[in-house]
């Protein structure tokens, strides 16, 4: 019963070696690659739903932008002034366009596109040096580690690094290798989720205050409505 109950704390506190030890230098390059090729792919995946969801963005503000002129030459009785829905247009065109400049200089779909290609690499490099291995069991030959250590090192270096947060993911992700339980798993996955989700705040808070602004114009809510319509 004790045992069990340490055992129990030792899942719940993960009071268990985080790293699997790993002796020969061999395994050590093969888990190193696998470990680098899965941050790769996190990050590819990363940027790429960045920009999905900035082009979304985007689109969206331009829609609000298209949709209140319209609104102000309709019949529809509006709850803001025309100097308040003119401000509104003019802080949707310069959004709009800063936005875009932030996205176009962001290459999300280069970047993505040359991390999924290093992962890519890496993956192959793998196969590679599993095939030599399974060869020099039966020949004998000694595989070259050092010739892998420097295609491992060349084709790390052709895209940019992965954060933090591709990293965490990846441990959590890979069990074999790394062994993370109970509340320090809970604790790693929330962290990593809020880091996740930090570049979508403001797009977000915008898309947000845009939707309340028209819905507070069409007089749906009134969010808005005390502090910019007239008394």
């Amino acid at each position: 019963m004790a045992q069990k109950f340490i055992c129990f704390l030792s899942w719940l506190f993960s009071l268990y070696p985080v790293e699997k030890q790993v002796i020969d230098p061999t395994q050590k390059l093969l888990n190193g690659m696998r470990v680098t090729s899965k941050c790769r792919y996190n990050a590819s995946i990363r940027i790429r739903r960045q920009s999905q969801f900035s082009f979304f963005a985007t689109t969206i503000l331009s829609l609000g932008l298209i949709l209140v002129p319209l609104l102000q030459n309709s019949d529809i009785k509006l709850a803001f002034q025309s100097k308040v829905l003119n401000m509104l247009q003019i802080f949707l065109a310069v959004a709009v366009l800063v936005y875009s400049v932030i996205n176009a200089t962001a290459r999300y779909e280069t970047r993505a596109e040359a991390l999924n290609e290093c992962g890519d690499k890496i993956k192959d490099l793998i196969r590679n040096l599993r095939r030599e291995l399974a060869e020099s069991s039966k020949s004998g030959v000694t595989v070259d580690l050092t010739k892998y250590n420097q295609s491992y090192d060349n084709v790390s270096t052709d895209a940019e690094n992965h954060a933090r947060v591709d990293f965490l993911f990846a441990t959590l992700e890979m069990k074999e290798d790394y062994r993370y339980t109970g509340i320090t798993r809970l604790y790693l996955y929330l962290k990593g989720t809020v880091l996740s989700i930090t570049p979508y705040t403001i797009p977000t808070l915008m898309l947000l205050s845009e939707i309340l602004f028209i819905t507070d114009m069409l007089s749906i809510t009134k969010i808005f409505t005390p502090y910019l319509a007239p008394a």
